[in-house]
This record gives C-alpha cells, sequence and structure tokens, in this order.
C-alpha cells in the first residue's frame, strides 16, 4: 500500500507540474518594433461621392409648359453621373423656413382653396423641378423666391450608411457630417 501511494503521490506532483509549464495562447516571445511606414498623402475635406448644392429659384425663373400646365426650372449639377443615377441617389429638399429643409416631393397649402406642389426628376448633368398648381393658375409676381437643395449620394456612400432615411436632411447631415461637400448650383441657361 506504501508503494501505490509514493506512486500516486508522484504521479499528482509530475502532473501538476507538466499543468503548471502550459500556458494557454503562449506563443513565444515578442519581437522587435517595426519601422513606422511612410505618412499616406493628405486628402480633400468632403467627399467626392456626397454633394450637396443650393440654389435659389425667383417666381420670374419657371418656365410654364402649357400642355402640362406645369412650370419647371432646369438644374445643372456636374455631380450627378451615370453611377449615381445607376447605384446612388438624388435627394431634393426646399427650404420651408431658416435650417428647415422639406423633402421633395412636397405639397404646399397657400389657402383652403389653393395648393401646389413641387416634384422633381434627375439625369446625369442635372435635375428638373416642376411646380404645379392645384387650381392651374400662373405664378404672380407675389409668388415667392424658393430654395431648393439636392444632396447627390454616390453608390458607394449610400451602401456605407443602409439605415440613412435619406429623406430626411437632418439624417443625411448626420450621417454624412464632413463627408458631404457643400457646392452652389445654376439654372440652365434657357
Amino acid at each position: 500500500m506504501k508503494k501505490t501511494t509514493i506512486k500516486m503521490t508522484a504521479a499528482c506532483f509530475m502532473l501538476i507540474a507538466t499543468l503548471g509549464s502550459c500556458v494557454k495562447g503562449d506563443k513565444g516571445d515578442t519581437g522587435a518594433t517595426g519601422a513606422a511606414g511612410t505618412n499616406g498623402t493628405n486628402g480633400t475635406n468632403g467627399n467626392a461621392n456626397v454633394v450637396a448644392g443650393a440654389v435659389t429659384v425667383n417666381a420670374s425663373d419657371w418656365t410654364y409648359n402649357s400642355s402640362s400646365l406645369e412650370y419647371y426650372e432646369e438644374l445643372t449639377d456636374a455631380a450627378i453621373t451615370q453611377d449615381v443615377v445607376d447605384n446612388g441617389a438624388v435627394c431634393a429638399f426646399v427650404q420651408a423656413g431658416t435650417g428647415v429643409w422639406e423633402a421633395m416631393p412636397i405639397t404646399i397649402y397657400t389657402s383652403s382653396t389653393q395648393s401646389f406642389s413641387i416634384n422633381y426628376t434627375h439625369y446625369v448633368g442635372g435635375a428638373t423641378l416642376f411646380l404645379t398648381f392645384s387650381d392651374a393658375t400662373t405664378i404672380t409676381s407675389s409668388f415667392p423666391s424658393l430654395t431648393f437643395k439636392l444632396v447627390v449620394i454616390g453608390g458607394a456612400q449610400r451602401q456605407a450608411h443602409p439605415h440613412t432615411n435619406w429623406h430626411d436632411y437632418n439624417q443625411v447631415k448626420e450621417a454624412l457630417g464632413n463627408e458631404m461637400v457643400e457646392t452652389t448650383l445654376s439654372t440652365a441657361i434657357q
């Protein structure tokens, strides 16, 4: 029995010594730190994949189309490329107050009997704004100037922010922050 106890005690010590020498995840010594890499070039502010441009359209700027009974204004925007048309998005907003941007299309009620709707379409190189009065009236000189903003989003940026509501200017601005380049749009020469 004494021999068995000694053998068992020796076996336990060997087991403890063996387990104590093993360290989980031990990969050896860490080598010396390598040399620092070269610095990359500084980029420009903003991102070519997101461009926001604003333009003010006065009452006299609109062109009337008598066959469709609506007004239109063409905007030039070089940021709207074929990639944007195919994979990205163009969102349009109209300024409803200082710092307040409403997504288009939108209907604005000027009285209990009249309203007007503003819509848009985009294509490579520009966009067209459409304004339609509910009673098919013509614009008068008292019609206010309206400020519009187009936000042009490249396909890569749109995919990088899948949970952004692109029709809410505040969410767009929050998601893109400093990545959004601000420009000034121009109306097409007629």
